[in-house]
């Protein structure tokens, strides 16, 4: 039988007083409560999601231009060809060492800062907001002419620096110790750690975002210095194996063995029998040989014309490439990163070719170089 709400009234009334009334309560109180203490809906439910973690940092964007330059990071004494207690000499070493004292404020400036930020790194995290701050984060110096052939070397640079080869090398893009050039504006930071790029371009740094890519996250500190970002990872530093691939800066035999037949520079075609310069070196092999990378660096050319015939183009780091003519068989792709000594293709003799032999070059900014002067290397 359906009871109606009239019936329902009707049995309410015959309740005691009392009864009604905590009735009626437990009616009222959740009605007047609900709209007092409910979230409101919204069309979008993402929108009510909270955030829980850390806000990502913004990415910090520098110019190199802005950082302070260091101008001498050593003090040479004066060699005066004045009248030695002259007037003109007392007056050419008071100029000399106002001069050295205004170059070297930013050097001294450069090692208070790295103290500073040393001592902040040591500092629990919610203490370090009241250690003073480094004036700058980044200085400049201009790689100088070096008679000692020490000093500005890179091994120069990061020890005179109190930097790690890691901090140095990574900041400046260097794909070896070679690479530091006199004239060359270098970064010197003042946090130790790896700038790692977010669009790596050479293979070392290729390998550095493989190897501590897990240690990237939200949270990774970002800085764009002259349009280039990096990750920074604070206090590593390059592993061993890091170590050993930057400062391999020599070149491996393409070949198991090494059987010159013809040598590099002028000489009598053996196709044409015209006086012709060899841009290159022939090494005799048997067909199907194992031909390897001279050295680490990136597949630009894989080809075949009627001379080299299939043959191989690697370009290196800096302005360097390698080639590797008359192969049988190409085992890489155009834009695949080699490493030193990785198979890449099979002694051939294809195209120009009166036997079984690997054509072998080198050039530096284009230009021919002897490949057995840099093996000896």
């Amino acid at each position: 039988m359906k009871i109606t709400k009239r019936k329902q009234f009707k049995a309410f009334l015959h309740f005691p007083i009392r009864k009604q009334f905590l009735l009626f309560a437990s009616l009222l109180v959740p009605a007047l409560a609900n709209p007092l203490f409910s979230q409101p809906q919204t069309e979008n439910p993402a929108e009510e999601i909270a955030f829980t973690g850390e806000e990502a940092p913004k990415t910090i964007c520098l110019s190199s231009d802005d950082f302070p330059k260091i101008e001498s990071p050593k003090f040479q004494p004066l060699k005066s060809e004045k009248k030695a207690g002259s007037q003109e000499e007392l007056e050419e070493i008071r100029s000399y060492n106002e001069k050295i004292r205004k170059e070297n404020e930013i050097w001294q400036q450069y090692q208070k800062d790295m103290e500073k930020q040393n001592r902040i790194k040591n500092y629990p995290k919610n203490l370090a907001g009241k250690v003073p701050q480094p004036e700058s984060l980044f200085y400049a110096y201009e790689v100088k002419k070096d008679k000692e052939k020490y000093l500005d070397s890179f091994h120069g640079l990061y020890a005179r620096f109190q930097t790690s080869q890691g901090s140095l090398a990574s900041i400046n893009r260097l794909s070896s110790p070679a690479e530091i050039k006199v004239g060359q504006k270098i970064i010197l930071p003042v946090m130790q750690g790896l700038f790692i790029p977010l669009n790596p371009d050479s293979t070392l740094e290729v390998l550095l975002q493989k190897e501590f890519s897990s240690k990237i996250n939200l949270s990774t500190p970002v800085y764009e210095i002259d349009g280039t970002s990096f990750y920074f990872l604070p206090d590593l530093s390059l592993s061993q194996t890091l170590m050993a691939f930057f400062h391999d800066t020599g070149m491996q035999l393409p070949l198991s063995k090494k059987i010159v037949t013809s040598e590099f520079g002028y000489r009598t075609s053996p196709i044409s029998g015209t006086w012709k310069f060899h841009a290159g070196i022939d090494l005799a092999a048997p067909l199907g040989t194992e031909v390897f990378a001279c050295k680490h660096g990136i597949v630009s050319v894989v080809s075949y014309n009627e001379i080299y015939g299939n043959y191989i183009d690697i370009r290196h780091e800096g302005k360097t490439t390698s080639r590797y003519a008359h192969l049988s068989k190409t085992l890489v792709t155009t834009g695949q990163r080699v490493s030193t000594g990785q198979t890449i293709g099979l002694v051939g003799s294809t195209g120009a070719s009166t036997g079984p032999h690997l054509h072998f070059e080198v050039r530096e900014n284009g230009t021919p170089q002897n490949p057995a002067d840099l093996l000896k290397k």
